[in-house]
């Protein structure tokens, strides 16, 4: 990462390369393993997890994450931020790597089902049992069943003849509930819920 070396290109040219490492998509279990810090901290920034919303955390980065080893106690850095002290990160040393930056989240366990499975759809089941207690709630749930299993065959929908509760969960189950999740719960749910749903879906569309 430090010594530019020559190689040839397809064009025929040869140049001077300098190596680095591009993002690394892992798991989150994988993440805070690779980044040193506590459970449930993010590997990104800073933000304390029960305020995520906060704009003004800073970014973690290599330098940084120095700095705070050098200033603060080992019960300081983890309760204050999230860092296990006494791990050193494999990209420590390495001179293009910053093992923040290369973070990359992982499309599958952290959008699809962590966003979408496990946050957004047992949402949708908490607000409607606070909102019309458990026994109307199940009706309701029921009718969204019935309606996602009532979806008209069609090339690239998947077909749930069970509604969404089922045991085993694929990754090709969590992507094909999504195309058909949010007309379901239109009706049943306030608007704002809907549109919550349509920007994340969008979101990951684009990705």
């Amino acid at each position: 990462m430090a010594k530019p070396e020559v190689m040839p290109f397809g064009d025929g040219h040869y140049r001077c390369v300098i190596y680095g490492l591009g993002p690394y998509i892992a798991d989150y279990e994988e993440q805070a393993l690779l980044t040193c810090i506590v459970h449930n901290w993010c590997p990104r920034c800073l933000a304390y997890c029960n305020n995520l919303d906060d704009d003004g955390a800073l970014h973690c980065c290599h330098d940084h994450a120095e700095m705070l080893i050098t200033e603060f106690t080992l019960d300081a850095l983890w309760n204050e931020y999230g860092i296990v002290g006494e791990l050193v990160p494999f990209t420590n040393d390495f001179i293009w790597a910053d093992i923040y930056e290369l973070i990359a989240p992982d499309i599958l366990h952290q959008i699809i089902k962590g966003a979408f499975k496990d946050h957004l759809v047992e949402w949708v089941e908490k607000y409607l049992c606070l909102m019309h207690g458990n026994s109307h709630a199940n009706e309701i749930l029921d009718d969204i069943d019935q309606q996602i299993a009532a979806v008209a065959p069609f090339p690239g929908l998947h077909h749930f003849p069970q509604g969404q509760h089922f045991k085993q969960w694929t990754s090709d189950d969590f992507k094909a509930l999504m195309k058909v999740y949010l007309p379901a719960i239109k009706g049943h749910v306030p608007p704002e819920i809907v549109r919550t749903f349509h920007a994340f879906l969008e979101f990951c569309y684009l990705m």
